[in-house]
């Protein structure tokens, strides 16, 4: 469906409605409604996407249930952009020749045509905003979308960018794309800010820092629960990077004495992925974090965690029950999330009305009933919690415990027939009822509703191809000992310090109990992998 343009005031909304977040028609239920799959396809590939974790079109396709075209089509439909079909519609050759080759290629795209002013883009992704954003910056003009197949576009992008278009583009000509000094800066700045969400993506980052000191902006990533001096990205960070990204979360610019928080969507590696983005006044200037969100890593299962065979055998036999109250805590950042949403994955049955209210939604599930967190509206998670139990839940998924209202009701709920899932700050499980019961709840609440706690931290594990032999100290032997981590041989990084390399990245799983020798013999970030693992609860 194509959005009606009724003027530069309408085309101005649409344009801002595009950029806000909203919960759009889920593919399935587009394609059902219009004839082209029925219940039980769209059923069996929802079966499969989450065994797999791939994308529902990308399964639907290679099914053969729905060919290229009629995904996109859709695609375009959800989003309410034009499709174009560039065989029967070619590009203009002078509106490619806007867009250096390497971008287009790099990025997925191609301009195809004018609109007066306005240069036509034809896209894959119609969630990429970052894309479109750095095109408009890099032609010098406005921007318009339209949908095609990736197929068709790499057809067409090897036919636009030869000799002999590159001579037709010239002598048919086309509205002038100058480039100010302040248009090259803006390009300057948008390829800092692509190349660090690449990197973050790339190297498994859960976190980016921006940092202001002084003259300078340090930036660091966290990867593996651990932060690094991002000192590979550029020499230095152009003025302006965190008005940009302010600017795709929006939040106001012009804003610099108070935080503000946000969300984003961006394009990496093939894939979309979103980030939650706070800032933080400092006596340096203004502070921004990125909370990264890849959708697209897909459902872990709960058994591929690194969690200890006995502890899984508990944790399973706790959430197998009908009612209870369930805590999965850790410091941030330990994969708390991860296991929560690993469980939902398993008990997500339809004879279940699952329920949950989150700060923010990080994975869409099909199945379940997700709400957000809206503080500025006064929804917070009591406020969810109460609506949910109106709701005749039978499982509720409280993103976070952080307040005597919400845990009292959260307990409240697992006494009363609901099986409750939440996650709470605290070090270690023992610590976890010390917790609750400073949320002044009732030593014997506690002790009714609390069935199990999930204490875990980040074993992180070094890279497979990259890793060097180690022999540990005696100390180190005895730590791996005590734990009855007993390993033929012992490794370390060999990146800088010994941490891990992270061009191919290392991976972190959350465990209880003592990790398995396999993982005593490869975890670590430091100099040696045996106080790492000697760390894991």
């Amino acid at each position: 469906m194509t959005r009606t343009k009724t003027g530069r005031g309408a085309r101005q909304a649409a344009e801002r409605d595009e950029r806000t977040p909203l919960r759009r028609v889920r593919l399935g239920d587009w394609l059902l409604a219009r004839g082209l799959l029925s219940e039980a396809d769209v059923a069996s590939a929802l079966s499969e996407q989450r065994r797999t974790g791939d994308p529902l079109g990308q399964l639907l396709v290679a099914r053969g249930l729905i060919d290229e075209e009629e995904l996109y089509r859709a695609l375009a439909g959800i989003f309410e952009l034009p499709f174009r079909d560039l065989i029967q519609a070619p590009p203009t050759p002078s509106a490619a020749a806007r867009l250096p080759e390497s971008f287009c290629r790099r990025r997925g795209v191609l301009p195809v045509g004018f609109d007066g002013s306005r240069l036509t883009v034809a896209v894959t992704d119609p969630a990429d905003v970052l894309t479109l954003d750095d095109a408009q910056v890099v032609a010098g003009a406005p921007v318009d979308a339209v949908i095609v197949t990736p197929s068709a576009l790499r057809l067409t992008l090897d036919r636009a960018f030869t000799p002999g278009a590159a001579r037709r583009a010239d002598v048919e000509g086309g509205p002038a794309g100058p480039q100010s000094e302040e248009a090259q800066a803006d390009a300057r700045v948008a390829g800092f800010v692509e190349h660090l969400l690449e990197r973050a993506v790339a190297k498994r980052a859960s976190d980016v820092h921006l940092e202001p000191s002084g003259t300078r902006m340090r930036v660091r990533i966290r990867v593996d629960g651990v932060l690094h001096d991002a000192v590979d990205l550029v020499p230095a960070v152009p003025a302006g990077t965190v008005n940009r990204l302010k600017i795709l979360a929006g939040l106001d610019i012009a804003e610099h004495r108070r935080p503000q928080d946000g969300r984003m969507t961006f394009s990496a590696r093939g894939r979309t992925v979103d980030a939650r983005v706070a800032t933080l006044p400092t006596v340096h200037g203004e502070a921004l974090t990125l909370r990264i969100l890849d959708r697209d890593q897909g459902l872990l299962d709960i058994g591929k965690l690194g969690f200890d065979p006995e502890a899984l055998e508990r944790l399973r036999s706790s959430y197998t029950l009908p009612w209870g109250l369930i805590l999965a805590v850790g410091p941030t950042g330990c994969g708390k999330s991860t296991t929560i949403y690993s469980i939902l994955s398993e008990i997500n049955e339809p004879s279940r009305n699952v329920i949950t209210v989150e700060d923010p939604v990080e994975y869409d599930i099909a199945g379940i009933k997700q709400t957000q967190v809206h503080e500025r509206i006064g929804y917070t998670f009591a406020a969810g919690l109460r609506s949910i139990l109106r709701s005749d839940p039978d499982v509720i998924v409280i993103g976070e415990i952080r307040d005597t209202v919400t845990a009292k009701t959260a307990a409240e709920a697992a006494l009363t027939g609901h099986l409750v899932l939440s996650t709470l700050h605290a070090n270690d499980a023992a610590t976890a009822t010390a917790r609750l019961l400073e949320m002044d709840l009732e030593p014997y609440l506690v002790a009714s509703a609390l069935s199990c706690v999930v204490a875990q931290r980040l074993v992180r594990r070094l890279c497979q191809h990259c890793r060097v032999p180690y022999e540990p100290t005696e100390d180190e032997r005895l730590a791996l000992d005590a734990m009855a981590a007993v390993a033929s041989a012992h490794h370390a990084g060999a990146g800088e310090d010994g941490a891990p390399t992270t061009d191919t990245p290392s991976t972190g799983a959350p465990t209880t109990g003592a990790p398995t020798a396999e993982d005593a013999a490869t975890a670590g970030g430091g100099p040696v992998d045996g106080p790492d693992a000697a760390r894991a609860p």
